[in-house]
C-alpha cells in the first residue's frame, strides 16, 4: 500500500516536472542548487524549501529517476547529492 502511495506521488511530480516549464523548474533548480552545495536528507531539505516532506520525496526520487541525484540510505534517512554530469549545469 505505501508503495503503490509513493509510485502514485512520484508520478505525479514527474508529471508536474515535464508540464510546467516554470514554477517547477525553479523548485528543481532550488534542489539541484542546494544538494550542489552540500548532502542533505529528505527531511532537511523540506524543512530549507519550506516543502512537505512526503512532497519533497516525490520531487527527490523524480528527479532521481531522471538521473539528476544520486541517492543513499543512512540509516533511516534518505540522503540526496547531485550526480556528477549535472553539477556543472
Amino acid at each position: 500500500m505505501i508503495n503503490n502511495i509513493i509510485y502514485n506521488l512520484v508520478s505525479e511530480v514527474e508529471r508536474m516536472l515535464e508540464n510546467s516549464a516554470t514554477s517547477n523548474d525553479g523548485m528543481e533548480k532550488r534542489i539541484l542548487s542546494l544538494l550542489g552545495k552540500k548532502i542533505m536528507s529528505t527531511s532537511q531539505l523540506a524543512r530549507e524549501l519550506g516543502m512537505r516532506r512526503d512532497v519533497t520525496a516525490g520531487y527527490l526520487e523524480a528527479l532521481k529517476n531522471q538521473g539528476k541525484l544520486n541517492f543513499s540510505k543512512v540509516g533511516r534517512s534518505h540522503v540526496y547529492t547531485t550526480s556528477e554530469r549535472w553539477k556543472n549545469d
